[in-house]
């Protein structure tokens, strides 16, 4: 099976980017600094293949990574629930409801933790919004410890139309919320519909637990030598890791003999 797979010519790949493409930016992010491997690989195939992110990124720190690697193709950001073009337009977007939000913001208000919610398009940091609730895609909770990241669950499974992701780290856990239809699955699914292609063309590469919904969208499933075991498990293919430029490899294993 996975012989045919490196055989077919793909019209898409699709990378998560903290921990897959490049090692975890942080909070706020710092500057992305590609290897000259991976701007190499990237540059043979720019034009040729269609080449985008599916990131809990927000607008601005997916557009300035485009602008450095020259990439041309839309963009899945914000956890799934907006694609861009890499002016920053946008192209699909779904918000959390406000009656969500409202919940939301009662238990972030009496949580002590780091946490951003991202708002038309902005990611702010550690401060209740106060206006465009109606424009909220994202909230994230940073470093909870397991006792706490339970009892949040509990009360988020309160609102019925939210969906949320809990990712595992060294620091504690992150859990990242957006609207039920508009998780990273979503997000692919209809940036293969702009793009007029099949699943079957699509590589998805990722390495934390919310990229299951990444890959199993996907033809080719890689994950990274440093993903998780859930996303290893499920892979059609297991990259080198982050610091082994696994995304660059992926390119020349997969995309560079079938142009």
């Amino acid at each position: 099976m996975l012989l045919l797979k490196t055989m077919r010519k793909y019209k898409l790949l699709l990378a998560d980017i903290d921990g897959t493409l490049t090692p975890d930016l942080g909070m706020p992010p710092r500057e992305f600094i590609p290897s000259p491997r991976l701007v190499n690989a990237i540059n043979k195939i720019v034009g040729k293949v269609h080449i985008g992110f599916c990131t809990g990124r927000d607008k601005d720190t997916v557009i300035k990574i485009c602008s450095k690697l020259g990439l041309k193709s839309p963009q899945i950001i914000e956890g799934g629930a907006k694609i861009i073009d890499v002016s920053g337009k946008t192209l699909w977007v779904k918000y959390i409801s406000t009656t969500s939000i409202n919940e939301i913001l009662k238990i972030l208000k009496r949580t002590k933790t780091s946490f951003s919610v991202i708002v038309d398009g902005t990611e702010i940091v550690d401060e209740i919004p106060t206006a465009n609730l109606d424009k909220i895609t994202a909230v994230l909770w940073y470093d909870l410890p397991k006792n706490q990241t339970e009892l949040l669950k509990q009360e988020l499974s309160l609102c019925t139309d939210i969906a949320f992701m809990v990712n595992h780290d060294r620091t504690g856990n992150t859990i990242y919320i957006t609207d039920k239809l508009e998780t990273k699955a979503h997000g692919v699914r209809k940036l293969i519909e702009i793009l007029n292609i099949n699943k079957d063309e699509v590589i998805g590469v990722g390495d934390g637990n919310n990229d299951k919904a990444l890959l199993l969208e996907c033809g080719l499933k890689v994950a990274m030598g440093n993903a998780v075991a859930e996303i290893k498990e499920i892979a059609d293919y297991i990259a080198p890791d982050v610091e082994s430029d696994g995304v660059a490899h992926v390119i020349e294993k997969f995309v560079l003999p079938n142009l």
